[in-house]
């Protein structure tokens, strides 16, 4: 790439030796009655300024940006002589970029001058490339209006490669923010090359040490756990040494501070604007594992948390908890005790928006006329809603029972208004037509978008008004997550006056401990029911009724579409320990149906969901094509056999071994399993037949995770 020298007039310079003839004596007067133009394309105005005009010369046209570098300090100057002012060093640093193959605009030029010891005037020329924008704008444009997690994703990885390139040129920035980053958007997931920006603070080095490329991390403003899934593809498949994520949190820890004595070091000057959202504010929808993305690390979680949010939650179990561990100790005893019918307590949850509706349905026509659960999301548009109440209506003239759940977003708290109209679309289109209406989901996870139970609360008051406008309605709550409940008492004391639940859902799931008999603590899946129960009698704002509304495992092998697994997993990375297999899913799957319904402490069970590549019965993904798992063939067997049947008893087994006895149809039928093991042994119990878990004949009688039906 070749060059020439530029002097003319007082100007020193330099340029592309291709566009040296655009710099003669009468060009660049005026080059600068344009640049300070009226007419002039202002692109940026503040200390430096930035426009877009056109180079002429001998009938040709040259659109260019011009940067126009402002007055500095003496010391500054005196800095500038010896390694080049910022102009120079810009076209310098641009052309060693061009040399690398990194993105950067064209570089043109440069011109400088001097006024004895003084720099007076410094410009830098490149070619002018229209329709770029800033990582910032794509970013706040995601915020906005697309908080897809793919798309989230997609944008930071092109961020992430255009980073390792221009650092394995040996290149750094120095002052790599999100404005310094600039691209276009191509039809689908195709990005423009990344253009590097404001190159005058960069160095040129043989080979960067890992707190180097850690330094052009330390600017860009992204949530906490999205800037790691940045340097994660950053370092692509190899692990990213731990020098580099030392010097990176202390370089971001030393911006924060620089940031935070702003006002100290410029007190005359106006705070910037940003424009970005506060970052506990920021929401993100993962539509692979259908849930609210995580945004932000643990500490920086913590950070963010409401004050009065941990007192409150400790003083609604210092008021209540006393009273409820008494109540659970009374029904605790009465697990198995009374006789359960299963008609109409196990329902499965469809998925509207993403996934063909026709094909759910005729997955579903199997399992019969089963209750059915379908989410609203507040995040979603309204032809989303109206395609949604469709379902709804069909499912009921089918002659399904219908539960709905209703979805907050960090919007629905924010905006109170757009929660209050959501809420008011959605009942008006489906009142009649649905038995209950859970509104709220995982209110004790930060990624979901409500920070208390003052915000949970908040998100209630709507349907006030709303349940006296339509009397029929019935509304459960709180619906947290886990086995969490002190947040079940901190958000029952939110409920507003002129509400009350006519049942207390909650989503239990219990993958972090493998099969739901196994313990967490003192506590199996009965256990946590029991004391789910005593909540509900104990509360004054809840009938006693108890629904299980979600609950499933993660299935091994399905990567990003897991709801553990994170949006961008480490190549190579292993299996999530929290995964089964899709055998275990099935087997585990109708162990906990009968553990909640028989032991007598719930009234419904909803599987979440039906299709879905991450935890569904159904793989949507599945190569060929839609495809059940053996959960569904195992779940469709048992409601042909058990699905209205009534529990009688359980009968006495040994440890870890399980023999629940029903009555179907004038048959008795024995469903027995051992956790974790086998067992050959007696079960007092006489039997003609033994079927296994997809209800064909067993040869040999021997217990085991998979259960088995003994029939007489």
């Amino acid at each position: 790439m070749a060059e020439c020298e530029i002097k003319e007039q007082d100007f020193t310079g330099g340029a592309a030796e291709s566009f040296g003839n655009f710099f003669g004596p009468d060009a660049i007067r005026e080059l600068r009655e344009k640049i300070f133009s009226k007419e002039s394309q202002v692109l940026s105005e503040g200390r430096h300024r930035v426009v877009a005009i056109d180079l002429e010369h001998d009938g040709q046209s040259l659109p260019v940006v011009v940067k126009v570098f402002g007055k500095q300090g003496g010391w500054k100057d005196r800095y500038d002589r010896s390694r080049g002012t910022k102009a120079a060093r810009s076209y310098r640093a641009a052309r060693f970029l061009q040399k690398h193959d990194v993105g950067t605009p064209e570089p043109i030029a440069y011109l400088d001058r001097w006024e004895g010891s003084r720099l007076v005037e410094s410009y830098y020329f490149s070619r002018y490339v229209t329709g770029l924008r800033s990582f910032k704008d794509h970013l706040l444009q995601i915020y906005r209006d697309q908080p897809e997690c793919d798309h989230f994703v997609a944008l930071i990885t092109h961020v992430a490669q255009a980073m390792r390139r221009m650092h394995d040129a040996g290149f750094v920035h120095h002052d790599l923010g999100n404005q310094n980053m600039e691209f276009r958007q191509g039809s689908g997931s195709y990005w423009d090359p990344v253009q590097i920006l404001d190159l005058n603070r960069g160095r040129i080095y043989e080979e960067l040490s890992d707190a180097q490329r850690a330094l052009d991390f330390a600017r860009l403003r992204l949530p906490s756990k999205f800037l790691v899934i940045l340097y994660l593809m950053y370092w692509g498949e190899k692990k990213p040494p731990a020098a580099f994520v030392r010097a990176l949190e202390k370089h971001r820890s030393r911006f924060r501070w620089w940031a935070m004595s702003r006002k100290m070091r410029h007190p005359s000057r106006a705070p910037p604007n940003h424009g970005y959202p506060e970052v506990q504010d920021i929401w993100i929808w993962d539509s692979q594992s259908a849930q609210a993305a995580i945004t932000m690390m643990r500490p920086e979680r913590k950070k963010h948390y409401p004050g009065g949010r941990h007192l409150a939650v400790v003083a609604a179990t210092l008021k209540s908890g006393f009273g409820i561990w008494k109540k659970y100790q009374e029904v605790l005893p009465e697990a198995f005790q009374k006789e359960v019918s299963l008609s109409g307590k196990i329902g499965m949850s469809l998925e509207a928006c993403d996934l063909d509706v026709d094909r759910q349905l005729e997955y579903l026509e199997p399992l019969g006329k089963i209750p059915v659960l379908v989410r609203f999301c507040h995040h979603e548009s309204e032809d989303v809603w109206l395609k949604t109440s469709a379902l709804v209506s069909d499912l009921h003239e089918k002659g399904h029972d219908v539960m709905l759940a209703l979805l907050q977003d960090r919007k629905a708290v924010t905006d109170p208004a757009s929660w209050a109209h959501f809420l008011k679309f959605v009942i008006s289109r489906t009142a009649g037509k649905v038995s209950l209406i859970e509104v709220s989901h995982a209110v004790n996870r930060m990624k979901w978008g409500v920070h208390s139970a003052k915000e949970q609360g908040q998100l209630w008051e709507p349907l006030v008004p709303l349940m006296k406008e339509y009397p029929q309605l019935k509304i459960s709550g709180p619906s947290c997550i886990d086995f969490e409940y002190h947040y079940i008492l901190s958000a029952l004391e939110e409920v507003p006056e002129g509400l009350h639940f006519s049942a207390l859902s909650h989503h239990l799931y219990v993958d972090r401990r493998g099969a739901p008999e196994n313990l967490q603590g003192k506590f199996g899946t009965v256990e946590k029911c029991a004391l789910l129960k005593a909540i509900a009698i104990r509360a004054k704002t809840c009938d006693s009724r108890v629904v299980i509304s979600e609950v499933n495992w993660p299935l091994e092998g399905t990567g990003i579409y897991s709801p553990v697994t994170a949006s961008f997993p480490r190549p190579n990375e292993p299996e999530h320990h929290l995964h089964v297999s899709a055998e275990d899913y099935g087997y585990f799957m109708l162990r906990y149906l009968v553990l909640t319904l028989c032991s007598g402490y719930v009234d419904q069970v909803f599987w979440w969901r039906l299709v879905a590549h991450g935890f569904g019965l159904v793989d949507e993904r599945a190569e060929g094509g839609w495809r059940g798992r053996p959960g569904f063939e195992m779940l469709g067997h048992f409601l042909k056999l058990l699905g209205s049947a009534r529990f009688v008893e359980k009968l006495e087994t040994r440890e870890d071994v399980y023999a629940l006895r029903f009555e179907a149809e004038g048959k008795e039928v024995v469903m027995a399993w051992c956790n974790g093991g086998t067992d050959a042994g007696e079960l007092g119990f006489e039997f003609s037949k033994v079927l296994d878990v997809y209800g064909d004949r067993s040869a040999d009688f021997v217990l085991s995770d998979a259960p088995v039906y003994l029939v007489r």
